[in-house]
């Protein structure tokens, strides 16, 4: 009788990676306590959600029950009004990890490379290797206090490798910093034809320089957003992509017919025809983001620029950034630390009114000041 191994296929079978998000629930079994403040995550803690507040049972029965609209059409519309682009031009999934997975989907076969930063997002590099890519990785670019993603090394590598994929975090995670629209429009065009931009805009919202820029197509880009951080819908899980028209095909040709739910399409839609939803938690994450860093570099810790809804503290070394994550989970406290190596010295923090506690600044090394 075969094994589950030798019943897989050969480019799964071979996988020895872990599922890098296994979420709060697992991480509470593993430590053997509850999680009372989440600040790993990214979640829109503060957003009131308002628009939800008064929406009828008999509404959300009558979705729960039903098949939703797999085009996602009205959804579209609403995202097409708020954000300034067509309905034609985008494609929703369930999040934009699933995106992501859709976009490998439509674009790789086993053996393909993708190219990416080494330590980014690494739920790219996760699905990439599910699909049977080779993941090439390029160092960041350490420079005026900031780090930022090598552009030219990830065209470098893109050209020498003959990859399918280059993959960006833009606004980066986990150091929040980002490229302009300008530097984007570069690296597109010095791709190779055969090579196409994932650009994960998933934290493009709290980047002002960036959301003028927010609706245009480019070629050979497929633009990846996320419903879960500007507009607070972490738990419906709603992502889309933004690309033209051509590249939309090729994604319709593998995407899951019914992977949006009818209930996750109305209430998204319901916040999303809400201009006051997204807008005061913008303005909202602007306060604390820049409280919070404030306070961490008056306690003399090296703070990276972000324009995302985190603050990215560089301790001393992994073994400090370590110490101050488990004193922090002993007391109920979960601030995020990549796994890569590259950012083992790293500690992510959700910027949120709740996250300025006594426990969170003492764990770090000083007391508010």
């Amino acid at each position: 009788m075969q094994s589950a191994i030798q019943r897989a296929a050969a480019h799964v079978a071979a996988l020895s990676h872990h599922n890098p998000f296994p979420g709060i629930y697992a991480l509470q079994q593993r430590i053997g306590r509850r999680i009372q403040q989440r600040f790993g995550g990214n979640e829109s803690l503060d957003a009131p959600l308002s628009a939800l507040r008064f929406i009828d049972a008999k509404i959300l029965r009558e979705h729960a029950r039903l098949y939703g609209d797999p085009a996602c059409t009205e959804l579209r519309a609403a995202l097409a009004e708020a954000e300034g682009f067509h309905p034609s031009d985008i494609r929703v999934d369930s999040g934009a990890d699933a995106v992501l997975a859709l976009c490998l989907r439509a674009l790789c076969v086993p053996g393909d490379a993708v190219v990416c930063s080494a330590g980014t997002y690494p739920t790219f590099s996760y699905f990439a290797r599910a699909a049977g890519c080779e993941v090439f990785e390029r160092p960041y670019r350490h420079h005026a206090g900031a780090i930022q993603a090598d552009l030219d090394a990830l065209i470098e590598c893109a050209i020498l490798r003959k990859a399918k994929v280059v993959y960006l975090a833009n606004p980066d995670n986990p150091t929040g910093t980002w490229h302009s629209a300008e530097d984007i429009d570069t690296l597109c065009s010095h791709l190779p034809e055969y090579c196409t931009l994932l650009l994960d805009e998933a934290y493009l919202d709290f980047c002002p320089p960036l959301r003028q820029d927010r609706a245009r197509v480019r070629q050979g880009c497929i633009r990846i957003r996320s419903l879960s951080k500007a507009y607070a819908l972490a738990g419906l899980r709603v992502g889309y992509a933004l690309a033209d028209q051509d590249m939309l095909a090729q994604l319709d040709k593998v995407r899951i017919h019914y992977a949006v739910g009818g209930l996750a399409q109305y209430l998204a839609r319901t916040v999303v025809s809400d201009p006051r939803e997204a807008a005061d938690l913008r303005a909202g994450n602007a306060r604390w983001q820049e409280e919070l860093a404030r306070r961490l570099a008056a306690q003399g810790h090296r703070v990276l620029p972000s324009g995302t809804n985190f603050v990215s503290v560089l301790m001393p070394d992994a073994g400090a950034a370590l110490q101050a994550q488990q004193q922090l989970l002993a007391q109920g406290i979960a601030i995020h630390r990549p796994e890569h190596p590259a950012f083992a010295n790293l500690l992510r923090i959700t910027a949120c009114e709740d996250a300025f506690r006594d426990e969170l600044f003492s764990a770090l090394g000083g007391q508010i000041r």
